[in-house]
């Protein structure tokens, strides 16, 4: 411990801001270095986006929502034909900045960019979480026997072509399957499907939330201190940084933003202003009929838009696509209402196991790609977050890669692609935002 008297709640060497898995897996990565580290959290761990996700730890997560075929599926998805996504039109207005610069990157070489830079990330996240897991004694909550694209037509997966020579391109295994050799892999599947890529290298969490609570526990376990309190405010102060929140405030040398959907609301009297939206999302447990096979992987049916994740012996989670709208608005549930349906043409479902969906907003900037790296002007103030949909994947790496900007280590992954400068530089953020 350096300076830093630990029974002072005031005070501490770092404050992290979010208790997801990138805050977390920051928080303990922190103290693994010895330092004196407080998290900060409202403490509310079913709205956040660790808790409610598919659970894939996927090595081929690296190609962005904003892709070139995106161009194609336009006058559907202002619509609202496309299940993939759903549009708020009353929200549209407020949407426009980020929708801009999202448009700007569906193209083949900001996606072939991309790729490139965040395969280092997506190449050593699930050999972190292994190591956090087996930290934390739960390592029972991942297996790695891969995961699953389907495709209904011919026609859909040869519109893919593109994903798999990038995928191929970036060393990311993968095998083509016809239908008979899905059904022999996956015989829950009653649904009749032309092909399927398996990434047999992808792994997966039974049991997402669970593991944020052991990651909870192992960091307690380090000597890490937390406070359940919403952030009021973040300004800098002498010799680091004053934060308030609903009990108070803490006086600290250095401060990790890592709160997800809500971190652009923080920056924001800083004078950072980020093309920033929250893509809300909702899912929905279901029992396997008794009858029926086991799911024994995550698959992501590309013609109903949505994922089925097995978690737990005999239950499924059924996952909608994107839901672009404010995140404070009253949850919309006409898209996991459609993908339960679908997923009840997919496998052969039992009852439904929730009083009603859970819904949860991820970060998501317009190119895909978290925001990790120093604050470009106030030092000791570490940016974390954007990461969209791999934030469980990719937050145990994104933690040690915190912990080497908090003391100085150089990065053990490419940061440059992720500073928050590539944002900031765009003309329009310097007069508005997407929260």
């Amino acid at each position: 411990m350096v300076g830093t008297d630990r029974r002072d709640p005031s005070r501490a060497e770092v404050v992290v801001i979010g208790g997801g898995m990138v805050g977390l897996a920051s928080a303990i990565a922190l103290r693994e270095r010895g330092l004196d580290v407080l998290l900060c959290d409202p403490g509310e761990a079913r709205a956040r986006t660790s808790f409610g996700n598919a659970g894939v730890l996927s090595r081929g997560s690296i190609l962005p929502m904003a892709g070139p075929a995106l161009w194609g599926k336009l006058p559907a998805y202002l619509r609202n034909a496309d299940r993939s996504l759903r549009l708020r039109h009353a929200h549209v207005l407020r949407v426009l900045p980020w929708t801009a610069h999202f448009l700007a990157a569906a193209r083949a070489s900001a996606w072939r960019r991309a790729a490139a830079a965040l395969a280092p990330l997506t190449a050593a996240a699930y050999g972190e979480h292994e190591r956090l897991a087996a930290r934390a004694r739960v390592s029972h909550l991942l297996r790695r026997n891969g995961w699953i694209k389907l495709y209904r037509t011919e026609a859909a997966f040869a519109g893919a072509a593109l994903e798999r020579e990038i995928l191929r391109d970036h060393g990311v295994a993968l095998d083509i399957l016809n239908g008979a050799a899905l059904r022999d892999l996956e015989p829950a599947l009653v649904r009749p499907y032309a092909r399927a890529m398996l990434l047999p290298e992808t792994g997966a969490v039974g049991d997402p939330g669970a593991l944020v609570e052991a990651f909870e526990a192992l960091f307690a376990d380090l000597g890490g201190r937390r406070i359940n309190a919403g952030i009021t405010g973040l300004t800098p102060g002498e010799g680091g940084w004053v934060l308030r929140h609903d009990a108070g405030e803490v006086r600290a040398r250095q401060v990790v933003l890592a709160a997800g959907a809500a971190s652009a609301a923080i920056a924001r009297p800083l004078g950072y202003r980020f093309a920033f939206a929250a893509e809300r999302g909702y899912h929905r447990h279901y029992a396997l009929h008794p009858e029926s096979p086991p799911l024994t992987r995550p698959v992501l049916d590309t013609g109903a838009g949505s994922i089925i994740a097995p978690m737990g012996e005999g239950r499924v989670r059924v996952l909608s696509g994107v839901e672009l709208n404010a995140r404070e608005a009253p949850p919309d549930y006409r898209q996991i209402e459609a993908a339960s349906t679908e997923a009840a043409g997919t496998l052969r479902l039992g009852n439904t196991l929730d009083n009603q969906p859970w819904m949860g907003a991820r970060p998501s900037t317009p190119d895909g790609m978290p925001v990790i790296g120093r604050a470009p002007r106030h030092a000791g103030l570490i940016f974390a977050f954007g990461h969209g949909h791999i934030g469980l994947s990719t937050g145990p790496i994104t933690g040690r890669l915190v912990a080497d900007l908090v003391t100085g280590s150089e990065p053990t992954v490419p940061l440059a692609p992720f500073a928050p400068e590539r944002l900031l530089r765009w003309p329009r953020l310097r007069t508005g935002s997407v929260a």
